[in-house]
């Protein structure tokens, strides 16, 4: 073999080794870290209770309530036998309802209604004393952090529109007892901000509005949503809680 042969043996020789170091090295790489959990939401503890006093109204007081289908009043024949339109006449209030069905903090509907920030922004008419904001269950599949920022948001501009108005917060409810995971974790991130915020929290699910079974006797077959006498059932559990945070009346 000539001397320019062996030269150009050694040089390829060279090149093969040092790419499979390279490759080695490369193979043994650290992989990159996985991505960070996503938080869970907990539940606070104790859980927050019904304060007797600690919602001041005046007499006759006008009322926003905000929310979806449930506020709407979907399911019941008509729609205005839900359960926002039955409050207003045992509780005194002039209520008006402003429910759209699959909205919520952050979802603004299968036809862009509006989540309850948006729609927030177009209801017209003076001031208002006390505003409901009800659901959460169809932001389903926002983390739990950004539901709590939609939710604080919410609020928010609900004080700037309406200065001194007092704000309250209403879980989801399911007239089939047993709730899903959006309804659940709607009802921690309420849960964990009413207690932050000293806001009063209505909580159907963890006061059993609703258990397993019932279904058959207050649920609408077709839709899924509470029937008639479902949103009486609401009504009523809603009224009583209202009574105790007012002070009128002593939780049995």
């Amino acid at each position: 073999m000539s001397r320019r042969s062996r030269a150009r043996t050694r040089l390829g020789l060279a090149v093969v080794a040092t790419l499979a170091v390279l490759g080695l090295v490369s193979g043994c790489s650290t992989p990159a870290a996985p991505p960070a959990p996503e938080p869970t939401c907990t539940l606070p503890d104790p859980r927050p209770t019904l304060v007797p006093g600690s919602l001041v109204l005046p007499k006759n007081p006008d009322v926003l309530v905000l929310g979806d289908s449930y506020t709407e009043g979907y399911g019941a024949e008509p729609e205005t036998k839900g359960w926002a339109y039955l409050v207003g006449k045992p509780l005194g209030w002039k209520v008006t309802v402003n429910g759209v069905g699959g909205t919520g903090y952050v979802n603004p509907g299968p036809r862009n209604e509006g989540t309850y920030l948006q729609r927030l922004a177009g209801v017209q008419g003076g001031t208002f004393d006390l505003v409901v904001l009800q659901g959460g269950s169809n932001d389903r599949d926002t983390p739990y952090l950004a539901l709590t920022d939609a939710v604080s948001r919410t609020v928010d501009a609900v004080r700037a529109k309406f200065p001194g108005t007092a704000v309250l917060l209403m879980g989801p409810a399911t007239p089939y007892g047993k709730p899903d995971g959006p309804r659940l974790v709607a009802q921690c991130v309420l849960a964990g901000y009413g207690t932050q915020q000293h806001l009063p929290f209505v909580d159907p699910l963890a006061e059993s509005w609703f258990v397993d079974g019932d279904g058959s006797r207050y649920a609408n077959p077709v839709n899924g949503h509470p029937s008639n006498a479902g949103y009486r059932v609401i009504a009523g559990r809603f009224e009583t809680d209202v009574r105790v945070l007012l002070g009128t009346t002593k939780r049995s």
